[in-house]
């Protein structure tokens, strides 16, 4: 048990490291052609993505460096 936990805090280090970030809760707009443009936002970091679904995913990670901020 106790390798499994230290494998998890490894590889939780390791995706912090990447520059990896989670965002939860995006703003939803439909675009003229049908898609969903969804706005992920905090107070570092701004994102879209854009989506054929008709909502956004409630969560969705990002990569830091592609941050529109």
């Amino acid at each position: 048990m106790k390798r499994l936990f230290m494998l998890t805090l490894a590889l939780m280090s390791l995706q912090a490291r990447a520059g990896q970030i989670t965002m939860t809760n995006p703003q939803e707009e439909q675009t003229e052609n049908g898609k969903t443009l969804c706005v992920y936002e905090n107070t570092n970091y701004l994102f879209t993505y854009v989506t054929s679904a008709q909502s956004c995913p409630y969560a969705k990670t990002f990569n830091t460096e592609d941050s529109e901020e």
